[in-house]
């Protein structure tokens, strides 16, 4: 509950004009914040296996974590990379 409480803190700092530094130190909190949400969510899966998907919280949290991976990935990726999939001409 702890970490979950600090990524919405984290996600509440953001706003428009951020400073470079603060935009970066938000990033990396990120980045963090998702890394412990993916630990979290192989080691429940690794002990409960199949049954990790018969509690509905459980489906949510690993659309979450899976959401999240996206996330980092995309931020991850170049401008230039992303162009193509722009709908904007």
């Amino acid at each position: 509950m702890l970490v979950i409480m600090l990524n919405m803190i984290s996600m509440a700092c953001a706003y428009d004009g951020n400073p470079a530094y603060w935009e970066k130190t938000l990033k990396i909190a990120n980045y963090v914040f998702s890394a412990i949400f993916l630990v979290e969510a192989c080691l429940k899966l690794y002990v409960y296996r199949k049954a990790y998907f018969y509690t509905t919280w459980n489906k949510f949290d690993f659309f979450v974590v899976l959401a999240s991976i996206l996330d980092v990935f995309m931020d991850l990726i170049s401008g230039a990379k992303l162009k193509a999939l722009s709908v904007a001409p």
